[in-house]
């Protein structure tokens, strides 16, 4: 059957070149599967109350992987494009940093005075208050507790979702660092990415060490899987084809392996087929889902702390009151935050990757030029 007859089941999806893809409505989807997630928390109180939808599996959880999948990928084929680390430093720095910056000053100044229990001026004076730039934008701690701060919600937490924006960071910087020392140069390299996470995982489960590593070590193990198949498949992306029932045969082969230690590897491969299923589908239809404004990092920066405020002046709301409420107040701060703060932003990368060539210049002759 053919496309054309409105049949996409057997259809061939294949990766293509330029920006005819649905990455940016399949992004916002993702980061409204946080967002419904997350409302079940801070309803709930714990992260326990928010649903499974695919075995043990959360939708926020599932949606985080999902963002590092497609990341993999985009950012990879974004490094091996420009083939310049500054103009890659560049693109990278300005696409997180200053919607962040703007996040958390709003958060500071816009929220923490009306959901505090502090007198106004107690809570200005507080150091707690003041470090928040310095802890969140250094990635040292990114939960934003503000002085008195939502002390009738089941948590005081100001923005619980920023804590991923570390490893999206690091994963940045590897792909950087591999760049530099030739460990991109290859298919086989990239495909490496993830075959040595599809091992590590498992085998932390096998070797009992797993519970025992660091959050950050877990956390790493977790996107590092993720993230590498987004690399794998753009070194593969001229062989591989996606088609709609394999989605579901995928499916049924993960579940399989529930309970068993490599079920994490099973469901990031799984998702990472629906990504790009969902990503290259040629839907006429939904063309037009193809110009929407690219909110979806508003929206997962914002969500948490509308989620927050809302419920701190309306504890009575039950899940679906909370979700009318701040789906449309989330979009409307990622809304501005992208036509504001972002997309101005990546407008200057050429400028700003050439302020970064000259100062790492200036830089080397400093360093080479001998000693007056």
């Amino acid at each position: 059957m053919s496309q054309k007859n409105g049949d996409i089941m057997f259809s061939k999806v294949k990766i293509r070149e330029g920006h005819d893809n649905f990455f940016t409505p399949i992004r916002l989807l993702f980061a409204l599967m946080v967002l419904i997630g997350h409302a079940f928390v801070v309803i709930g109180g714990h992260s326990d109350f928010e649903p499974e939808i695919f075995f043990e599996y959360t939708p926020s959880y599932l949606a985080v992987n999902l963002f590092f999948v497609a990341s993999g990928f985009l950012v990879t084929k974004s490094m091996l494009y420009r083939e310049d680390l500054a103009e890659y430093g560049a693109a990278r720095f300005l696409r997180i940093f200053p919607a962040l910056f703007i996040h958390v000053l709003f958060v500071m100044f816009a929220i923490g005075p009306f959901v505090t229990n502090m007198p106004i001026l107690q809570f200005f004076a507080d150091p707690a208050f003041w470090t928040q730039p310095f802890q969140v934008l250094t990635f040292y701690q990114t939960e934003m507790i503000l002085p008195g701060a939502f002390s009738t919600n089941h948590e005081q937490i100001g923005s619980a979702a920023l804590w991923t924006l570390r490893y999206e960071v690091l994963a940045y910087i590897g792909t950087a660092i591999a760049f530099a020392l030739g460990l991109l140069k290859h298919r086989w390299m990239l495909i490496a990415q993830f075959v040595i996470f599809a091992f590590a995982w498992p085998l932390a489960h096998i070797l009992g060490i797993y519970d025992d590593l660091p959050g950050t070590l877990q956390s790493i193990l977790r996107f590092g899987l993720a993230y590498g198949l987004g690399a794998a498949i753009y070194a593969l992306k001229d062989k591989l084809s996606f088609h709609a029932l394999g989605i579901f045969i995928l499916g049924l082969v993960t579940a399989l392996f529930n309970n068993t230690v490599f079920m994490e590897v099973f469901v990031t491969l799984w998702l990472g087929y629906i990504v790009f299923w969902m990503a290259y589908v040629k839907i006429p239809a939904l063309n037009g889902l193809k110009k929407l404004s690219d909110t979806s990092y508003g929206i997962y920066i914002y969500h948490w702390v509308v989620l927050q405020t809302l419920y701190y002046y309306a504890p009575g709301l039950n899940i679906w009151q909370l979700l009318l409420l701040a789906l449309p107040a989330t979009t409307a701060f990622a809304y501005a935050s992208w036509h504001l703060v972002e997309s101005p932003m990546l407008r200057k990368k050429t400028t700003f990757a050439k302020f970064l060539k000259a100062r790492l210049g200036k830089a080397n002759n400093e360093i080479i030029s001998p000693a007056e």
